[in-house]
């Protein structure tokens, strides 16, 4: 009788607000903030699964933390913008070699544009490109110095 009384009365009949989902190192990610970033991702990229959403909630907590040495105190898409710009964009330097060359193996598709009218274009597209392999590069170091635990997938 004693037992009941106290299993009411410390609220075990109450449900489960949140449970977490996964572990980056010490920190984890809650189902909750899951959903609520799942949101965002869903309203640009309406197509992407959650799989993939998680996995990127892991990738900016790797980004966050990594940046935090650098840059403690500032909001979270700052921290991770200057962080690439530190780390990555000022490593990358695409050469006019590199930009005459995209131009000339690729003619066709630019239709008699002018390489002077098209040049900074083209760089930029390299520029990007190349920025997206290197942070993939960086992104898979921060996970093999990480200990990370998907304990479920919602």
């Amino acid at each position: 009788m004693l037992f009941s009384f106290i299993s009411f009365s410390l609220g075990f009949s109450e449900e489960v607000v949140d449970r977490v989902i996964a572990y980056v190192d010490n920190y984890a990610i809650t189902l909750k903030e899951f959903i609520v970033f799942s949101k965002k991702m869903k309203e640009n990229f309406s197509d992407m699964q959650n799989e993939e959403i998680l996995e990127t909630m892991i990738n900016r907590i790797l980004l966050i933390k990594k940046a935090e040495e650098y840059f403690a105190g500032l909001p979270e898409e700052e921290l991770i913008n200057n962080y690439i710009e530190l780390k990555i964009k000022s490593t990358i330097i695409i050469s006019e070699d590199k930009v005459r060359n995209y131009y000339e193996s690729n003619k066709d598709k630019f239709k008699n544009i002018p390489y002077i009218s098209i040049r900074e274009e083209i760089e930029k597209y390299l520029f990007e490109k190349e920025l997206n392999k290197k942070l993939k590069e960086h992104i898979k170091e921060l996970r093999e110095s990480t200990e990370i635990k998907i304990i479920f997938i919602p």
